[in-house]
């Protein structure tokens, strides 16, 4: 049976940042624009919520391993690092004085836009999940919470236990409102998280002077001349901003950033407008986009998985969040340990870096806002995210001047056709489905090989003679959007299921359109022909063969 997993068990709770426990010591809680106040210990990081995040109020999470958790294994507690969060929701109806609802069984009531949701205790107990709550017989409203499943503890001896994971919750409910803090950590520091949960739940309160209003009013000034659309949505995405992380406005972006790297903020913001107009000129929109979107850069790589980033990536794009999500990748460099820098092999992670994941990124938000809701193959999907992570953006013009090979691709996918390492056919590459692309095994292979065709479409010297070779990228995009668009009609749009059938459908009948009447041995021949000639920029960062 697995061991027990702060992750695994609490997978709604929004997990946060690496961490020192202090025994002394605590902040306030200084987001005015959330009508609430608290402490919280000092020995923690605030890390930033989703954007339409309305239960949990903030997040932390500690600085480094303390001395009372020495016992616990440094990897364990790098992955899952102990955190607190502070939840807030409204009863939706009239509560016992023991807090649970006098009528049972009633779904949540959905809430407004803005504010906190409407819960019962027992629809919030549900969403913890894998974990037993259970009530402090001394202490009403207190609960530990355990796994459901308990395997063997990892480690050896008497150390095997420090690997548990522990929770503690504290609630209080007023009226209609409850609010509370919960924490995780491992055994040995069981009682001060006890005391460090109990004593930030004692302390909310909600505000009750005019700060919320001056806090407002500053934001006000930024928008005071009209420059910006959507403003509304701008002052609400700087109120929800947590400690320490600062705002740059563009015509269409929100930087919402914790670096401290200011030339990397000033190129990001210049260099994301700049392929929000390429992007335009490749793929125009069916409407006019009117959104404006956030791009997100943490401080670190932990940072950015601790935020969500998910495991083996560089960045995101959320769409339910609208945020694009990477990191300063100049700055993780610095504070990465002698055996992290082994793994690159070599190479520096620089600016460079961090705006090549924009690139590839923000492509995937452009076509969220341009298209709507879009489901193409993979490899055209991350083919031409990785295409466009290429382009070099001028420094005076602000216009992307052209479009280089990709640094992160281009000697894998010249390895897979010039030795065969990992090769990929070409009718694999064209109808692999999600589970096949991005299988951790071969999931590089599959991203070099994408990405080396959509370069071969764009730029290979065999492809303009052959009309149905140059039609292939603009044949199935427009496809693919006209097949969803028949294969989904009638579907209700929460209807996820026979939404997924339909992606699957318009993919392989857009795919089967595009292919008719080309041959595919020779289309491969000639893509892997290209590959093999294509120019390195970067050949001393190629794996040397024996």
């Amino acid at each position: 049976m697995p061991r027990p997993s702060l992750r695994r068990l609490a997978v709604v709770l929004l997990l946060p940042l690496a961490p020192a426990l202090g025994q002394q010591g605590y902040k306030n809680f200084e987001n005015k624009h959330k009508g609430i106040t608290f402490v919280y210990p000092a020995s923690h990081d605030e890390l930033p919520l989703p954007p339409t995040e309305r239960l949990w109020i903030a997040k932390y999470v500690m600085r480094q391993q303390p001395d009372e958790l020495k016992k616990v294994d440094e990897r364990l507690f790098r992955a899952e690092t102990p955190f607190l969060q502070v939840f807030r929701f409204q009863l939706p109806g009239a509560v016992t004085p023991s807090g649970e609802r006098k009528t049972e069984g009633a779904a949540a009531e959905a809430g407004a836009d803005e504010g906190p949701p409407v819960l019962t205790w027992e629809q919030f107990a549900t969403m913890l999940g894998g974990l037993e709550m259970r009530p402090d017989p001394k202490k009403p409203d207190h609960f530990t919470l355990h796994p459901r499943q308990r395997g063997r503890a990892p480690g050896r001896g008497k150390d095997a236990e420090a690997n548990v994971p522990e929770g503690y919750l504290v609630r209080r409910i007023e009226g209609q409102r409850v609010v509370g803090v919960i924490g995780f950590s491992y055994q040995p520091g069981a009682k001060t998280l006890q005391s460090q949960v109990t004593r930030m739940a004692a302390s909310i309160k909600e505000v009750t002077d005019d700060a919320a209003e001056r806090a407002d009013a500053e934001i006000d000034k930024l928008y005071a001349s009209g420059k910006f659309q959507a403003v509304e949505w701008r002052k609400a995405a700087r109120a929800k901003m947590a400690k320490g992380w600062k705002a740059l406005d563009t015509e269409n972006f929100l930087i919402v950033h914790h670096s401290t790297n200011a030339a990397l903020i000033r190129r990001i913001a210049r260099d994301i407008e700049a392929m929000r107009a390429f992007y335009a000129e490749q793929f125009p929109p069916s409407k006019p986009i009117e959104a404006v979107a956030i791009v997100r850069v943490c401080r670190t790589k932990d940072e950015y998985h601790e935020y969500g980033g998910p495991p083996n990536s560089g960045g995101y794009w959320h769409p339910v969040n609208e945020e694009l999500v990477f990191y300063d990748y100049s700055y993780t460099m610095q504070k990465m340990d002698s055996r992290e820098k082994r793994l690159l092999g070599g190479h520096t992670l620089s600016d460079d870096d961090s705006l090549l994941v924009l690139y590839h990124e923000a492509l995937h938000q452009y076509m969220h806002y341009a298209v709507g809701e879009f489901a193409p193959h993979d490899w055209f999907n991350e083919g031409y995210g990785d295409y466009f992570s290429g382009a070099v953006v001028g420094e005076s013009t602000g216009r992307v001047l052209r479009v280089d090979p990709s640094p992160w691709r281009i000697h894998l996918a010249k390895d897979m056709c010039e030795h065969g390492e990992g090769f990929l056919s070409l009718k694999d590459v064209l109808h692999a489905e999600r589970a096949t692309f991005y299988n951790p095994a071969r999931a590089g292979h599959y991203y070099a090989a994408a990405w080396s065709f959509v370069h071969f479409l764009k730029h290979g010297k065999a492809v303009p003679a052959n009309p149905k070779w140059a039609a292939l990228l603009s044949g199935y995009f427009d496809t693919v959007k006209a097949e969803y668009g028949k294969a989904t009609e009638g579907v209700a749009a929460d209807d996820q299921q026979q939404r997924a059938m339909a992606s699957m459908k318009a993919r392989r009948e857009a795919l089967k359109k595009v292919l008719d009447g080309i041959d595919l041995p020779a289309l491969e021949a000639a893509w892997v022909q290209h590959v093999i000639t294509m120019k390195d920029p970067w050949p001393q960062l190629r794996k040397k063969r024996k």
